[in-house]
């Protein structure tokens, strides 16, 4: 059995959140995001990637999917203004829209405030929210807190988690 940091409640092992007072129930010890071993990243000039990259579709996309590669998983999300994408942590009240925990975010270098995905008109972008484990498009690096156009079939890899982007 494990106990509820802030409650004190008990429940069987591996379960995620207290039903309680909904604390993140980990083992204790370091909540925060481990960086990962990079061989080599790639620096992205913001003037020149935003000079040759085209943006999204034409028509106005309604909705964004984000198929997790490794996973077979496809997550379907309305295209709203802003679409926050980390790990959710009860304790910390990070709530994301996209939730990466499930699927391996943790273990795969997911910051709990990662990324966010961007819509201001026909424009769609993604900005790096000073992330452990840095934001990659299509193997290019970003800088943390610029906004990068992206387009439909775009890779975005977030630590080591690789997602392939739709416009629908």
């Amino acid at each position: 059995m494990i106990k509820c940091p802030s409650c004190h409640k008990s429940y069987p092992e591996n379960t995620l959140f207290c039903e309680e007072c909904g604390s993140y129930l980990v083992a204790e010890g370091d909540k925060r995001t481990d960086p990962l071993t990079v061989e080599s990243s790639t620096w992205v000039d913001l003037a020149a990637t935003q000079a040759g990259a085209s943006s999204a579709e034409s028509r106005q996309p309604d909705t964004l999917s984000i198929l997790i590669t490794e996973l077979n998983r496809q997550l379907e999300f309305p295209l709203s203004k802003e679409l926050g994408i980390g790990r959710l942590d009860a304790a910390s009240a990070t709530f994301p829209d996209v939730d990466l925990a499930s699927y391996g975010g943790l273990e795969k270098g997911v910051s709990r405030r990662h990324a966010k995905i961007t819509r201001q008109g026909d424009k769609i972008s993604i900005e790096d929210l000073g992330s452990v484990n840095g934001t990659f498009l299509n193997g290019r690096r970003l800088t943390p807190y610029l906004q990068y156009p992206i387009s439909n079939g775009d890779e975005i890899k977030l630590g080591r988690l690789v997602l392939l982007i739709r416009f629908g």
